[in-house]
């Protein structure tokens, strides 16, 4: 049986399964997952304790690339895709009734098989 390669689809579903884990381990809660608007769409929606403060409200954009891509995860992040993200945050923050103290964009990249956490992305 000849094996068959992964959709970009299963290849994002598996590192947001992958980024969810990895933030579960760290005392994350997650609240949802692919939340789309026809402005963009939101990877992970997650809540990060704050010892002593609360809650973080945090979107994390998930992102991986092979060896055969120019572009890193992280600078994927940019420009026209980091706008459409933010416009989906603030749809979802229109409607959020946490009480998270805190909200930020965090980016999860997968290269080559390892995993960076970058917290706080913001455009330069």
């Amino acid at each position: 049986m000849a094996k068959r390669n992964c959709t970009s689809r299963e290849t994002g579903d598996f590192h947001e399964a992958l980024a969810a884990l990895h933030l579960r381990k760290l005392g994350w809660r997650i609240l949802a997952s692919q939340v789309r608007y026809r402005v963009g769409e939101i990877d992970l929606v997650a809540e990060e304790p704050l010892p002593g403060r609360g809650w973080a409200l945090v979107f994390v954009e998930v992102r991986s690339r092979g060896g055969g891509f120019w572009v890193s995860p992280e600078e994927s992040v940019k420009g026209a895709k980091l706008m459409r993200l933010r416009r989906a945050v603030a749809l979802y923050l229109a409607g959020y009734r946490g009480q998270a103290c805190e909200v930020r964009i965090d980016l999860i990249a997968f290269r080559n098989g390892e995993m960076s956490h970058l917290r706080n992305i913001r455009s330069e």
